[in-house]
Order: structure tokens, then C-alpha cells, then sequence
């Protein structure tokens, strides 16, 4: 049928039909999206749950748990609600680390390397640590930044479930690694309330010491020396004050198994002298002065006794 021409004066029949876009109709169908999105997150993160749960706690040689895992979708995100890392994964199978959350989340790109920057936040009581790994096809890194460990975090790797050290450290480093080694890297640890609780030594008695300070500051000379720059415990008022320096020699196929060459000062005070006379017993019998010259030359498993003179 032929459409009928509309005049200048005239207004098109079509402009007075019923609107597709109501009001009813846009909130039914922002219901129905949100529902439809609410259900699919939850579908998937029951699955992601599944999946962690067990990955994680079937890897012999460090099982986690879990109580759950979420996901977030503004800058891409997993926290995983109160994990629990069990002993086998620092030797310590009777004990067990729990840490209140830990969030891996998309942080930005990389360019160099190129690859994609993520951030990883582990919290635990006092304890708070941000590492930014980067993943490339090539190699990788991983920043650590504003991270802050507690001593208690350490309790559970020793055999007696108690740090044999108090107090909190500043931390902050950058790592390298190819082939699974790493290649580059420098790290600063600062703690300016180190103590050293009561505690049995080899036998011998020790009441807690306020040392007040502890600083490591070193880097990779390249991959098969570490350069320490100062290795400090205490302070000149201290009780006891350690200043080192040296080196490293990286042991690639055991890292642990690493020599230590490192030499420096040794100053300890009347009071620690008198009230521990047990420690004339490794000190130079020609020297009763406190201070000392001290080399180190184990490993970073067994660093063995230092050598005073």
C-alpha cells in the first residue's frame, strides 16, 4: 500500500507508538545482566576454588590451604582468605605458617622486560610484604618494595617454633633470574628494634640482649658473587656491636651451601663480658680489651665459629 506523504504541518504517526526503551524494560533487563553476572562470577570462582585447593595442597614439596579464594575484576585479582603453609615447605614438618591474606593482582605492564608486572601482598599479623614479579618470555624479576616482616613470621622454620630473634625489619631488594638462578639483585634489610631473647646456644644460657639495630645491605657483583656492603648488628653503645663486610661465593646448585668470606669489627661491653663469662672461653687469651678483629668463612648453612684475634 502506498504510504501516505506527510506535510510540512503534519507530525508522523510513528512518533506517538509505544517506546521499546521504557523505564520497566531498562530495569528488568539491568536486573536480569546483573544476575546473569553475579551467577557467572560465582560459577567461576567456585571452580577457581576447586582448582587451588587442589594444586595447592597436593604439592608434597610445600602444600597450602586455604579457606577460600575470590576473585575481583577491577584490575584483575585472587586473595586467598587465610592460607595456611605447612611445614614441609621449610623443613619444619610439626609447624605451620598462617598468614591472614594473600592477593595477586594485575599491577601494570613491563617494558623492560617486556612482559606483564604483577603485585603479590602477603599479610600476617605485624607482618607485610609487597613483591612485584615480572613475567617475561625470556626472564623474569621481582621487585620487593614497603615490605615489612615481623620475627614472628620466622617461628616456624626453626625446630623449636620460636624466632631466636625479636623484633620487625624493613625490607627492600630487586632480583634477576634466568634459567631458574639469579643472575642480578641487591637487597636492604633495616631493624631499628633487634633483640636477641633468652635463649640456649650451644648449651650456654643467654638472657635477652637489646642490640637496637641490624642492617644488611648487598648486591650481586654478578651471578656467582654476592658483594656485602655492611653487615651490621648493634650499635657502638649497644652490648654487643658486629660490623662486617665481604663476600659471597654463590653456590648455583645450592644456594645455602654458599662460602662466606667476610671480616670486620667485634666490640662487646664490660657488662656482656662479666654476666656472660663464658664467652672469654672463644676469645683471645692475649686479649681482654672487648675489642676484637672477626672473619667469617663458612657457608649460609653452617657459617662455623668466627675467628677473633
Amino acid at each position: 500500500m502506498k504510504k501516505r506523504k506527510i506535510q510540512y504541518n503534519e507530525i508522523n504517526e510513528d512518533n506517538y507508538a509505544p517506546l521499546f526503551w521504557t523505564k520497566a524494560r531498562l530495569i528488568i533487563i539491568g536486573i536480569l545482566i546483573l544476575l546473569a553476572g553475579f551467577l557467572s562470577n560465582l560459577s567461576l570462582e567456585d571452580k577457581l576454588n576447586r582448582f587451588l585447593q587442589s594444586q595447592l595442597s597436593s604439592n608434597q614439596a610445600c602444600p597450602i590451604q586455604f579457606e577460600k579464594a575470590e576473585l575481583g575484576y577491577f584490575l584483575p585479582k585472587v586473595t586467598l582468605r587465610k592460607p595456611l603453609i605447612l611445614g614441609a615447605c621449610f623443613g619444619q614438618y610439626n609447624n605451620q605458617l598462617a598468614l591472614k591474606d594473600l592477593k595477586i593482582s594485575l599491577h601494570s605492564p613491563s617494558f623492560y622486560p617486556v612482559g606483564i608486572r604483577l603485585h603479590v601482598e602477603v599479610t600476617s599479623k605485624k607482618t607485610k610484604i609487597n613483591l612485584y614479579p615480572v613475567l617475561s618470555l625470556f626472564t623474569y624479576n621481582v621487585k620487593i618494595d614497603d615490605t615489612i616482616i615481623d620475627s614472628d613470621f620466622f617461628a616456624p622454620m626453626t625446630a623449636s617454633n620460636h624466632s631466636p630473634i625479636s623484633g620487625t625489619m624493613s625490607i627492600e631488594g630487586f632480583f634477576e633470574f634466568k634459567a631458574g638462578s639469579v643472575v642480578d639483585g641487591e637487597i636492604d634489610i633495616i631493624s631499628k628494634n633487634f633483640v636477641l631473647p633468652s635463649q640456649n646456644i650451644q648449651g650456654f644460657e643467654l638472657t635477652k640482649i637489646n642490640l637496637h639495630e641490624f642492617r644488611l645491605s648487598a648486591k650481586f657483583t654478578d651471578r656467582n658473587e654476592i658483594t656485602v656492603e655492611k653487615l651490621q648488628l648493634g650499635t657502638t653503645a649497644a652490648p654487643v656491636y658486629i660490623n662486617l663486610n665481604g663476600k659471597v661465593k654463590v653456590e648455583q646448585s645450592d644456594f645455602m651451601g654458599s662460602k662466606l668470606i667476610l671480616d670486620g669489627k667485634l666490640k662487646l661491653s664490660n657488662s656482656i663480658l662479666t654476666s656472660f663469662a663464658f664467652l672469654k672461653l672463644f676469645l683471645p687469651a692475649d686479649n681482654t680489651s672487648g675489642s676484637y678483629q672477626m672473619k667469617i668463612n663458612g657457608t649460609l648453612r653452617s657459617p662455623g665459629q668466627p675467628k677473633l684475634f
